[in-house]
């Protein structure tokens, strides 16, 4: 009667096993979820890679907000590429519908953006996976009006760098070599990377026990 009294009855048996499904099914899912939210935008295009590609490309400053700051009004300062434009145009950066969002929406703020749209008339579409951004110098290298530095008749030799310390090397992604305690520093941060796939894997472990037990012992009876 002891053993009895201290399991749960039938309902609550079930009611555990379905919790213990839910749990499992959930810590199972997170990795799977996760790749599908950073999955929203591809990959991005180097700047002038998309300037090749883009359509049009212009400077525009942002005098006019609405839309949850999805839809900016623009003066077009500078043509990149493309057809003359407009002194004005209209940039959407989401769904024309207030009360429609999507994962990929951008919004603007007041300031200077080059702008890489979607098509290639106004009003133009954009959203937050392409390359339109607040301007700074280090688009230089695709604006078609900045002044070209003057060609170095003796150019430097191309430098190697390497951290200096003992023991083995290790290569890494920019072709420079880290070596001693900076290549075991880089090993450790790639074994902490794992520590949460080896967790769900452990609790994954023990959920399926704990539902084992509970079948076991309700056959027992």
């Amino acid at each position: 009667m002891t053993r009895l009294a201290a399991l749960p009855g039938r309902p609550g048996r079930r009611l555990l096993l379905r919790l213990l499904a839910v749990v499992l099914l959930a810590v199972v899912s997170m990795p799977f979820v996760s790749a599908r939210a950073s999955a929203s935008c591809a990959e991005p295009l180097d700047l002038e890679t998309g300037f090749a590609e883009a359509e049009v490309v212009f400077i525009g400053v942002v005098v006019e907000l609405s839309n949850h700051d999805r839809t900016a009004v623009m003066e077009v300062e500078e043509v990149w590429k493309g057809s003359e434009l407009p002194e004005v145009v209209t940039v959407r950066g989401g769904p024309d519908d207030p009360d429609v969002f999507s994962s990929v929406d951008r919004t603007f703020e007041r300031g200077t953006y080059v702008v890489f749209p979607l098509n290639s008339d106004t009003p133009f579409e954009d959203n937050n996976c392409t390359l339109t951004q607040r301007t700074s110098s280090a688009l230089d290298v695709i604006n078609p009006n900045a002044a070209e530095p003057p060609e170095d008749p003796n150019p430097p030799e191309p430098v190697t760098t390497t951290i200096a310390a003992t023991g083995g090397g290790a290569p890494v992604g920019n072709g420079t070599e880290v070596v001693g305690d900076a290549a075991a520093d880089a090993e450790k941060s790639e074994q902490v990377s794992d520590v949460p796939w080896v967790l769900m894997a452990g609790t994954a472990v023990v959920l399926l026990g704990a539902g084992a037990y509970v079948v076991a012992q309700h056959r027992s009876r």
